[in-house]
């Protein structure tokens, strides 16, 4: 089995200069800081390297829920941690770190609106095309990748290889 790299980190890096103008486009009449939630683990280094691309004010926090028992998907939504920032009224990004059912991103989204957010729009590093459309759909994509298991840049591996540089994939080939 090989390891293959579908995006560099500079690939990577690029899409998300992209991907932070049209969120401080989209963002830019705001009166108070945006908050971003970060959807733990797998989009801290995504959110690591997408603040310092953003220009407008933000206030940050976290989200830790998660579908996942290892690599395998779990039925139901763990929540390990909610956000502490006050979303009534607030305009929120969710940062993700890929798209593929979109289970998990849609029940944060539903969270923020049940919590009163005013607005919610989700971005992710990457979307899996996959041939069943997501349950919902991320206002922001950076990258596409095949429907395979990828890692790298803050994605796992059975938890290691969030620190690799790019993203990548196992072929059997």
């Amino acid at each position: 089995m090989s390891v293959t790299c579908l995006y560099t980190l500079a690939d990577i890096d690029a899409a998300l200069a992209g991907v932070a103008a049209a969120i401080d486009r989209d963002f830019s009449d705001c009166a108070e800081p945006i908050v971003v939630l970060v959807i733990m683990k797998g989009a801290l280094v995504t959110a690591g390297a997408l603040l310092p691309k953003l220009t407008l004010p933000i206030e940050v926090d976290y989200v830790h829920a998660t579908r996942y028992q290892g690599n395998e998907p779990a039925s139901e939504l763990t929540w390990l941690h909610r956000p502490q920032v006050n979303l009534a009224g607030r305009r929120v990004l969710l940062v993700d770190d890929i798209l593929d059912q979109g289970i998990t991103l849609a029940e944060v989204r539903e969270y923020c609106i049940n919590q009163g957010a005013d607005k919610v729009k989700s971005m992710v590093l990457a979307r899996k095309v996959l041939a069943e459309p997501a349950v919902i759909n991320a206002d922001y994509e950076a990258l596409t990748v095949p429907d395979q298991y990828v890692f790298g840049f803050g994605m796992d591996d059975r938890e290691l290889s969030r620190n690799l540089p790019g993203i990548y994939v196992k072929s059997t080939s």
